[in-house]
Order: structure tokens, then sequence, then C-alpha cells
């Protein structure tokens, strides 16, 4: 039986980078993850795209390993969870959902912190031996590093809501020779990366490094080339070496300068949305091990969604020592989390239809 024939997947030795740009990123469907750069050498970014800067040995391992090839959804939820999502689950499997914020005062955090205080624990306990995170430069573009402590993580920490391409990280840790990393990041970044730990594949280049997975509630995020000079500049008239903090709070958009804080309506920034973001249904990062995000909890509380045996485990220890305090989240903030994720899917069946009808599918399976 051919490959293609056995495996719902592309295979080994079937397809290179010329197909991946051809079927991804020049018909704008790459989420810029960073997988492809991050695991093959042959392939580097460019501007903001990957870019291939050497022969292509037809390794297939790009076109197999990107999140917008093919993704089996169902299958991988399986594999991961045991079962499959319910329909009544528009946020994934998970065994836990709380309200939790960090307990440490002082810490720059964004809303309440969880993240932070879930890789600072699994860090402290041994989970992990590092942690892969996007912190920023100068000019806020996004950069992943490699925290080795406390400090690193926490001087990382706040959403960056522009698009980078942080699994390069994973790869500059392994390289590091790190044995145990941690991950934070958004939707598409973890599928990417659960992705690369199952699917079956000839390739053998670290996944079992890969021990902790911390996703971010994402509805979309933003294209630095078209948010800073447009908006944070041009309508704000803020330097980016100004800007404190973005947020996203009751439907508005906001930049935080000192103690100014300029605001738009959420949806008059869609011009600045990073246009690979239209095929994606995943608001709640269902395939991490723990999930966070500020939607369906207080001002200064984050949502958690503890999902599996390791996810479980980090947040109950970081909860049991003291790292973070929870209470119990309310069903209206689950509703409202869960209507916003299905909000996204629909986005996403609309975007795919309109994809599908200009001769472009989306080999996304939900």
């Amino acid at each position: 039986m051919a490959a293609k024939e056995k495996y719902p997947e592309p295979t080994y030795l079937e397809y290179g980078f010329g197909e991946l740009e051809h079927d991804v990123i020049k018909k704008e469907l790459c989420c810029y993850c960073g997988n492809c750069i991050a695991f093959c050498p042959k392939i580097d970014k460019e501007g903001n795209r990957p870019e291939l800067v050497d022969y292509d040995p037809l390794c297939g391992l790009c076109y197999a390993y990107c999140p917008r090839t093919m993704l089996d959804m169902p299958r991988m939820t399986e594999r991961i969870f045991g079962r499959e999502r319910k329909e009544d689950e528009p946020l994934g499997v998970y065994r836990k959902a709380a309200s939790a914020r960090i307990a440490k005062s002082g810490v720059r955090v964004q809303d309440g912190g969880v993240a932070t205080a879930l890789l600072i624990k699994a860090l402290e306990s041994g989970v992990i031996d590092c942690a892969v995170v996007t912190d920023k430069d100068d000019q806020w573009r996004g950069v992943p590093r490699i925290a080795t402590t406390a400090e690193e993580i926490a001087a990382s920490a706040g959403t960056k809501y522009t698009i980078t391409p942080s699994i390069t990280g994973v790869q500059m840790a392994m390289d590091q020779g790190f044995k145990k990393i941690g991950f934070v990041g958004t939707p598409c970044q973890i599928q990417a990366l659960r992705k690369v730990q199952l699917l079956e594949e000839p390739y053998a280049f670290g996944q079992d490094k890969i021990a902790l997975l911390v996703g971010l509630f994402c509805m979309e995020n933003f294209e630095y080339e078209r948010l800073f000079p447009n908006l944070v500049q041009g309508s704000f008239g803020l330097k980016a070496e100004e800007v404190d903090k973005f947020e996203i709070q009751k439907g508005m958009f906001r930049v935080i300068s000192g103690d100014k804080v300029k605001e738009v309506p959420l949806e008059e920034t869609d011009d600045y949305v990073w246009k690979g973001c239209g095929p994606c249904f995943d608001f709640a990062a269902e395939l991490a091990d723990v999930s966070v995000g500020s939607v369906g909890s207080k001002a200064g509380w984050s949502t958690v969604l503890a999902r599996t045996d390791v996810g479980a485990q980090v947040y109950e220890e970081a909860l049991k020592a003291g790292a973070i305090e929870e209470k119990a989240i309310s069903e209206k903030g689950l509703a409202l989390a869960g209507r916003l994720a299905k909000g996204k899917e629909e986005r996403f069946n609309t975007k795919t239809a309109e994809l599908l009808g200009r001769g472009v599918p989306v080999n996304i399976r939900r």
C-alpha cells in the first residue's frame, strides 16, 4: 500500500519545502509558529516568513510537521486524552477548571499571572529544566528566550500580541542540552508541537524532551509590521519603546504607556490581524497540558483548564505550595469562554469556505 493511502498525513520523503511554500506559505495559511524553522537546518526566517536557505533534501519533515498542511484534531485529542472532544465541550477536554492568580506580589504579569507561576513551579519541582518563553526586544518585537531561573521566567511575563516563531526556542534549548523543556505559547504553536510529538514518522530529534506545554487562550494575533506603524505609532502616537503592555478587555484593544491608556474597539484592529489566523478554530489551546487565559474570570484572575496528568500535577503542586491561589470559576464565566470558542470555530468555518471558494483547500479536521 502506498504511504499516501495508508496515512492521512504527508509522509517521509514525499514532500519538501517547495510543497510547503506552495500549499501553505504563499496561500497565507502559515501561522508562523516556527516549527519548520526550528527543526530543519535548511529553513530560516526571512522577514516574517519561513524561507529555504540551503538545498532542499526533500526529507518531508517541514511539510509533515506543519500544523496547516494537515491537522487531524479528533485523532490527536484521542491519543492525548484517551477520547475525542464531545460536541458540548467547546473548550476541549479538561479535568479541572478554576479561576486562579499568582500569589507572589510585585511580579509584572498578564492578568492573573498563572502561566508564569506554573512555569516557575515546574522548574523548581524538576518537571522541566528550562522554559521556552516569548520575550520582546526594545522595539517590542517578539523574541523566543530560554529561561532557566524564576527571575528569567518572570521577566518575560506578559502577552506580546504579535506573531513570533517561538518554537525556534525549543530547538535552541535542545541544542544547549536541555532534556525537559517547558513551553508556553498560542494554540497553533501547541498544535505544532503536539504534531511533532504524535506524528508517526521516522524522525527522532528530541521530541521526548518536550516535557510541558502551557497553552494560552487566543482569538487572534497581530502582525508587527501592520500593528505598530498603523495603530501604535500612527493612531496612538506612541513609539515602540514607550509601550508597557497590551491587553484586550471588554471588547477593547488597549495599549498602556505609563499612566496613559490608548484604546480602540477590537473590531477596528482587523486590518492588523495575521492572515494565517483565519484558518484556526482553537481558542483555548485544547491540546496543551494546561491552558490559561483571562476570559471567564474576574480582572486580575486567570481561567485555568488542567487537561493532562502533568498539567494537573504542576497546577496542584503550585496550589499546594502557595504559589497560586484559586477560587471556583462561575458557570457564567465558563459559558462566556465557551461562546468565544464557538465564535472562533464559526469564523474558521466561514474563512475555510471562503478559501475553498478561491481554490485553497484547508486540510484541517475539527
